[in-house]
């Protein structure tokens, strides 16, 4: 059986995209979403209703990190990039059948990482080394109150070797 890759790289700080602009307002739709629910002490994890979080910046879509983004995305790397001054997030798919439009991944990734504060929750709005290391480093980055931008870059890596059984 063969397996195909998708990566999904996210880069988030304060143009060529494979995104269109349709998913990318949808990306970070579902970033301000989660947002906004932690914003207004609306938002629930792990069946624990969160304090309000302050001064958390609405979600722009910035076509240099998406560049960026798409450009990490394109080496189809198997780790993080190292870059300074970005929040990053990878996501990746595997199937042994077809993908769909590379549109169609942004959402459930960012899905995939909200999941962290549902599967592990938190215990403060402060961030501190023993609390990213819970788990949840993933939906820290969606949720950086000084975070402005965000950028994803997405690419069909192909197929996997090593999925190869």
């Amino acid at each position: 059986m063969q397996y195909s890759l998708i990566l999904l790289a996210l880069f988030v700080t304060g143009s060529f995209a494979q995104f269109s602009s349709t998913a990318q307002q949808a990306i970070v739709d579902a970033h301000n979403s989660l947002r906004s629910q932690i914003a207004k002490g609306t938002y629930v994890a792990k069946g624990t209703k969160k304090q309000s979080g302050a001064d958390i910046l609405k979600l722009k879509w910035d076509s240099s990190i998406g560049t960026s983004a798409q450009n990490y995305a394109n080496t189809c790397p198997t780790g993080h990039s190292g870059a300074a001054g970005l929040g990053e997030n990878i996501y990746w798919s595997w199937t042994s059948g077809t993908f769909g439009a590379l549109d169609s991944y942004g959402v459930p990734a960012s899905n995939s990482w909200q999941q962290e504060f549902q599967d592990y929750g938190w215990t403060s709005n402060t961030l501190d080394v023993a609390t990213f290391n819970t788990g949840i480093g993933h939906a820290t980055q969606m949720a950086w109150s000084k975070t402005g931008s965000l950028g994803c870059g997405i690419k069909n890596c192909g197929p996997d070797a090593s999925m190869n059984n």
